[in-house]
């Protein structure tokens, strides 16, 4: 009888389970049905002319500097995301005749400062707009949740610089919108906004009704939960500047760190409580813990201190603590938990959220669609999934009394089966044990010399030069290849210099290879403090000879820094012993976009070839050229 009662409840639970996956899966693809929309109506709109890029590494430019900057100096940037930096950030757009009358967009809420000027062709002012987050609300050009403003009605061109600068994560999307267009997005996007707010108003204020009539504190947490995610939202999108703080300066720069502190705080002394860690997992109660008391201080520090400290530890904090939560939310719902299984699903999407938003607010990787839309669908996905889960929690209890009788009558039938089944088991365990052990030997011994295998390879890939410290024949070869894949994927230019020092030999011959080699070396360490770029590479191919590789370079840029090199060398006084020698380099470069296979081979050649020419020209010069 037991026995169908529980075959009848399992699959009732089974069908229960179905059904709850069906409506979560629904209600999501909704959702992301409304911000793929969404998405393709800012794609139409987004700025298909070239958008000028520069970044003020000196923080002193002003306008009428990068009016002045060469045409070299300006980037092509397509998707206007510069990561966490705090050096300003220029953009520079040129808009035709048949824009005039048009909203111009830059759809990212959270930027400290942005200035806008509006010029003609000739560079004559038309217009200029200062507005940002370090402004009060009402001085924006526009008042609107995004920094919006109107482009003027004119015959002729007009031509748009943008500088941007924020203590967080900068971007500055750009979109142009005609009006009727941006009317027919924002009733949409005003529309999804309200679903949300009110669907998450809604769970809170029923949460929080409930822990005001039962007092169980799992609805307090739960509801602080919902209004703090709520709250962080809305300071993303820039919904709280406009309607809640518009003249808090203060509160709309420091609002995302407290607001995303506090919501972790909430959900994780929710999620302690309702899988009540405390009673049956002391170990991880220890570990939520810890995180809870870490994230209430940190919301407390938010009020104090810099914005830009405290949204790097957010991100640390984040990316530490939800796969820990989601570890344990796993291993709780392997054993059986119920209520774990849809922690593990809630914590998953959340985490896949978060970490999606926060690879694309420190551009870390391009997103086709708004990264805080992503995590609003994950908020609203993990809502449901937890409130499943506080029902499921209440099931649980119900059916726990329910067998609770029934279990005790057959634990006593089953002591005595279970005292000759761990006899039984004890003997088997002694057995499996000795063959684990076994086992486990020979994977040791096997492991040893995989490990000593892997030691000897490791000790032959060394790629330095014994001699000089940079890198040798075989790490260029490798570094030269990879540069040459990026070059093609990315049809950037690839410069190669091919260097020689002027009668190396004869320095040997008269001063002796001690002198030669203490050459070598000075040789190496002044070019090495010359080439500090990331990237460049500076590698000893063998006696005299060398090569320095330019990922990005043209010719011109190349040459710059290779006559620098030449003027250093020659200027060089080594001291070896009692001689002072000095010496000259010839140096060959070649840069060009790597288009094929046979451009790779054919880029190293030419190099060389313009080393022989400069040597031939009278040596201590520099040859270069494109193929």
């Amino acid at each position: 009888m037991h026995d169908v009662t529980a075959v009848d409840e399992k699959t009732t639970n089974y069908s229960t389970t179905v059904w709850l996956a069906l409506l979560v899966c629904v209600f999501a693809s909704l959702m992301l049905f409304m911000v793929f929309s969404l998405g393709k109506s800012i794609d139409d709109n987004s700025i298909e002319r070239d958008i000028l890029h520069f970044q003020d590494e000196s923080s002193s430019y002003t306008i009428n500097d990068i009016k002045a900057l060469p045409s070299t100096s300006w980037t092509i940037n397509e998707h206007q995301n510069f990561g966490l930096t705090k050096k300003p950030q220029w953009l520079r757009i040129e808009f035709d005749g048949e824009d005039f009358d048009r909203l111009v967009e830059i759809d990212y809420a959270m930027l400290d400062k942005v200035d806008i000027w509006l010029f003609d062709t000739s560079l004559n002012p038309l217009q200029y707009y200062a507005t940002g987050d370090k402004l009060p609300f009402k001085q924006r050009p526009i008042l609107h949740d995004k920094f919006l403003f109107t482009l003027p009605k004119r015959e002729n061109a007009t031509v748009l610089f943008l500088r941007v600068q924020s203590n967080g994560p900068v971007k500055a999307p750009l979109k142009i919108w005609s009006k009727p267009d941006f009317i027919s997005y924002i009733s949409t996007h005003r529309l999804f906004m309200g679903l949300f707010f009110g669907y998450m108003i809604a769970m809170g204020l029923i949460n929080l009704f409930i822990f005001v009539t039962t007092r169980t504190l799992i609805y307090a947490t739960y509801a602080g939960y919902v209004f703090a995610f709520a709250l962080l939202i809305a300071s993303l999108h820039g919904i709280g500047f406009r309607f809640i703080w518009p003249k808090n300066i203060w509160m709309q720069e420091h609002s995302v760190v407290i607001f995303a502190f506090m919501m972790m705080s909430f959900v994780l002394l929710f999620s302690s409580k309702i899988l009540e860690l405390k009673k049956y997992h002391q170990r991880f109660y220890v570990a939520f813990k810890v995180l809870i008391v870490v994230y209430v201080g940190c919301t407390i520090a938010s009020f104090i201190l810099p914005y830009a400290m405290m949204v790097k530890l957010l991100l640390i904090l984040f990316l530490f603590s939800i796969p820990v939560v989601l570890i344990v939310t796993i291993s709780l719902a392997s054993s059986g938990s119920s209520i774990a299984k849809y922690f593990s699903v809630a914590w998953g999407i959340l985490l896949f959220s978060g970490l999606a938003a926060s690879a694309d607010n420190f551009h870390w990787v391009e997103l086709p669609l708004d990264s805080s839309y992503l995590l609003m669908i994950g908020a609203t996905t993990e809502t449901l999934l937890l409130a499943l889960a506080m029902a499921t929690n209440f099931n649980d209890r119900r059916q726990l009394a329910k067998h609770a009788h029934a279990e005790a009558q057959e634990n006593e039938q089953k002591a005595i089966l279970m005292q000759d089944e761990l006899i039984q088991l004890q003997e088997q365990a002694q057995i499996n044990l000795e063959q684990e052990v076994q086992a486990r030997t020979v994977e040791f011994e096997e492991a040893l010399a995989k490990l000593s295998s892997i030691n000897t390879d490791l000790q032959n890939m060394n790629e330095l030069d014994a001699l000089t410290g940079v890198m040798n024949r075989q790490y260029f070869d490798k570094v030269y290849a990879q540069e040459c894949a990026r070059s093609r994927r990315h049809r950037q230019p690839l410069a190669v210099a091919m260097l020689d020092i002027d009668h190396f030999k004869k320095v040997n011959d008269s001063y002796g290879h001690q002198c030669g080699d203490d050459c070598l070396v000075a040789f190496c360490t002044a070019l090495s403090e010359l080439i500090k770029r990331p990237g460049d590479t500076l590698a000893r191919l063998g006696g005299e000879e060398f090569v320095i590789l330019l990922p990005n370079t043209s010719i011109d840029g190349a040459s710059g820094l290779l006559e620098a090199c030449r003027v250093a060398i020659e200027k060089l006084r080594v001291s070896s012993g009692e001689y002072n020698i000095s010496f000259t380099v010839s140096i060959g470069l070649s840069s060009k976009v790597i288009g094929c296979d046979g451009d790779r081979d054919e880029l190293l050649s030419n190099a060389d070839k313009l080393l022989y020419a400069a040597k031939n020209a009278g040596r201590n010069c520099i040859k270069s050229g494109s193929f």
